[in-house]
């Protein structure tokens, strides 16, 4: 019986069947190791100190521009790191601080977890005064805030974590609902997720708990075996916990109701205090109880290892799976291993069923002891390198198709009468081979669909558009402009589209203004200074006019030398009509004058302003040459053929009446600079009259402002 060919894939464009662990899908739908936090330069940190490592609580809190806090629990303080110049402070508090663990920020204050005084201090931003102590607590050490500004604490002595509202109030319910599920042990450290989930390390559980935003347990994390989870940190979908036992920080991701291990940091194995994660996803870890920290950088490595595991797939009655097959791209210090079980029934199959492909494409008739009705899949990718790994682009399986001996003389099938014999086999990869290269045929059509053409495909089909991709513009931000390429055609020459693209080119959105729009108006007997609201143009408007000397009505010329008046004739007593009395209008200038077409009649009045505009630009934003080259470029390209620009760099200036648009060339002033250690007394400080900061044991001479 003759069956058409069935296909089983696992990619359909951007999506992936089956489940993955440790693999990430990119813009383009191709599958490989999924990106981890790694150190900037490349090198590994490895702390020798002894497994398992003791698993001690300190803090980390990050703030906005780069702004850090660390708790120095060792020596009772707490650093402040400004982001954008690295100037160090030390927090101080009444009474002092005595051994500070956890920290956390909010948009009202820097909470410190103080488990030597049995409190929780709060430092109001931007000047980070203590302003507000909460006690009650007997040994306050880990601290997370969520989403709404509530503070989850953790009391050590206790065995216990409660949540304050931002208001300072108790979430009673929350915290009878959390004693209540009957999990918590002895917690260790506390997390929150982007969905207000809050994360409970247990000690003595040795697990990572997550409970929902009303106390409800929800799932665990499924850890490694003898594993000790200890610090926590949460970005987007990411959990990220250190393990004790191994020295490494496992990563979590986070989905639906569970949550899939994805690997490790690259280059991390050490005993871990406190973790944080950045706006960017750059990761912050705390080895001890120093002020000692590292910053790992987002997506810097490929995790070590990953796995995807598919089927059952169903070639249907009377049918065997043939050939298989994955189209990968293989990389240095990577590998790819392609394992398959092939069965008769969809039970799922046991160890002993799967077999090690040996090769990327082969036959499953050599390799399996059994028809293949059924087909599971389980595709292992690994690196020995952290900047390495193998891109799977397809994986897939296929039934028995044509039989290509069929085209050939007879002679040759006398020795080779089935399709095991060599012959068979040759031709059947044969026709694989055939059949990539109709795959790539009728894959043709999605090249030019920007959403599924590869990246490498987007500049061939910008240069179709006639659009020029912004060099700033990442893979998904070039696909939408292509989708928007005749929406932005569309209105293409007008001002929002040259600031569009200006914006779209440098990242600065100019403000333009046309000419027109500041032209003065003269209104007799009420504004007429020249050059502020009166202008002379530079012609008449009227062209030049030569007078009929013809023209006029009675015996007497118009203009007659002895009249120098109009009086009434000397032959009637009538006088002359006003319209018959012509005046010279007009001047002549020889090679600026010239007689203008009924069309033209007022041109003069606009002809200097009608198609000339001002592009507006912030000076602060536009500082080196380059980007002021490329701005000139983009207004060059976009602007209509028959207009001329200049460009205006606005200095932050407010003259009433000349320059004062606020947003454009005035800037309203804020909160006062931020104060500079080494600064000098009476020039950039001052003594306050009464209120002086105090950064650690020391007056300063002037105000501490974070910002």
């Amino acid at each position: 019986m003759n069956f058409p060919t069935a296909h089983a894939v696992l990619r359909d464009r951007r999506d992936w069947l089956g489940t993955r662990s440790g693999l990430a899908v990119d813009d383009a739908g191709v599958l490989a190791l999924a990106r981890v936090p790694a150190p900037s330069d490349g090198k590994a940190l490895d702390l020798p100190i002894a497994y398992p490592y003791a698993r001690e609580v300190s803090g980390l809190a990050l703030g906005p521009r780069g702004a850090v806090f660390v708790a120095d629990t060792a020596h009772d303080r707490v650093l402040f790191v400004d982001g954008e110049c690295d100037t160090q402070a030390w927090l101080d508090a009444p009474g002092h601080l005595r051994a500070p663990r956890g920290l956390a920020l909010t948009t009202r204050a820097l909470h410190v977890a103080d488990s030597g005084n049995s409190r929780v201090q709060c430092f109001a931003v931007p000047r980070l005064e203590a302003n507000v102590q909460w006690t009650g607590w007997a040994q306050p050490t880990s601290i997370a805030v969520d989403s709404r500004g509530r503070v989850l604490i953790v009391d050590a002595a206790t065995a216990s974590v409660h949540r304050i509202a931002a208001n300072g109030v108790a979430d009673v319910a929350f915290d009878a609902k959390l004693a209540t599920q009957g999990k918590l042990q002895r917690p260790l450290f506390v997390a929150c997720t982007a969905a207000d989930e809050v994360c409970i390390c247990d000690a003595q559980a040795n697990e990572v708990f997550v409970f929902d935003t009303g106390g409800v347990f929800e799932y665990s994390l499924t850890g490694p075996s003898g594993w000790q989870p200890g610090a926590l940190a949460v970005f987007q979908d990411r959990i990220f916990v250190a393990d004790a036992a191994t020295g490494a920080i496992l990563i979590f991701e986070r989905r639906e109701a569970a949550a899939v291990r994805v690997g490790e940091v690259s280059g991390w194995h050490g005993p871990v205090t406190a973790l944080a994660v950045s706006e960017s996803g750059d990761l912050y870890i705390k080895p001890g109880l120093d002020a000692t920290y590292y910053r790992f950088a987002v997506d810097a490595a490929y995790a070590s290892a990953g796995t995807l595991d598919a089927g059952p797939f169903d070639a249907g009655e009377e049918r065997t799976w043939e050939r298989v097959w994955v189209d990968a791209e293989m990389a240095a210090d990577a590998a790819i291993v392609m394992k398959v079980a092939a069965t008769q029934t969809s039970a799922a199959p046991g160890t002993t069923d799967w077999v090690t492909l040996p090769a990327s494409d082969v036959l499953l008739a050599e390799h399996t002891s059994q028809p293949a009705r059924f087909v599971w899949f389980k595709v292992e990718l690994a690196t020995n390198s952290p900047q390495s790994s193998v891109r799977v682009v397809q994986v897939r399986a296929a039934t028995a198709a044509e039989d290509l001996r069929e085209y050939l003389p007879l002679t040759y099938r006398r020795h080779d009468q089935d399709t095991e014999g060599f012959l068979g086999r040759w031709l059947a990869l044969l026709r694989g081979e055939f059949g990539r290269i109709e795959e790539f045929l009728d894959d043709m059509p999605r090249v030019a669909n920007v959403r599924f053409a590869p990246p490498s495909a987007l500049s061939w089909l910008a240069q179709w558009l006639g659009l020029e991709l912004p060099q700033i513009a990442d893979d998904a931000e070039r696909r939408t402009l292509l989708a928007r390429a005749v929406q932005l055609f569309a209105r293409r020459g007008t001002k929002a589209s040259i600031a569009e693209f200006v914006a779209l080119h440098t990242g600065i959105k100019p403000a333009i203004v046309e000419s027109f729009a500041e032209r003065s108006i003269w209104i007799l007997g009420s504004s007429s200074r020249l050059d502020l609201d009166t202008r002379l143009p530079a012609l008449d408007p009227l062209g030049m006019i030569v007078p009929d000397e013809n023209a006029g009505s009675g015996c007497c010329p118009p203009l007659a030398d002895d009249h120098a008046q109009c009086s009434p004739c000397a032959h009637s007593n009538a006088v002359p009509e006003m319209s018959a009395i012509q005046t010279p209008i007009g001047r002549v200038v020889v090679g600026e004058s010239g007689p203008l077409a009924s069309y033209q009649i007022g041109l003069p009045l606009y002809s200097e302003i009608a198609y000339r505009f001002c592009v507006l630009v912030d000076s602060y934003r536009a500082c080196d040459a380059g980007t002021r080259q490329e701005i000139a470029r983009i207004v060059d390209r976009e602007k209509p053929a028959h207009t001329d620009y200049r460009v205006e760099y606005v200095a932050p200036e407010m003259r009433v009446g000349l320059q004062a648009r606020v947003g454009l060339d005035a800037i309203v002033g804020g909160e006062p600079p931020p104060f500079r250690l080494a600064a000098h007394v009476g020039i950039e400080t001052h003594l306050p009259p009464s209120d002086t900061a105090r950064v650690g044991a020391a007056a300063l001479d002037g105000l501490l402002t974070l910002t």
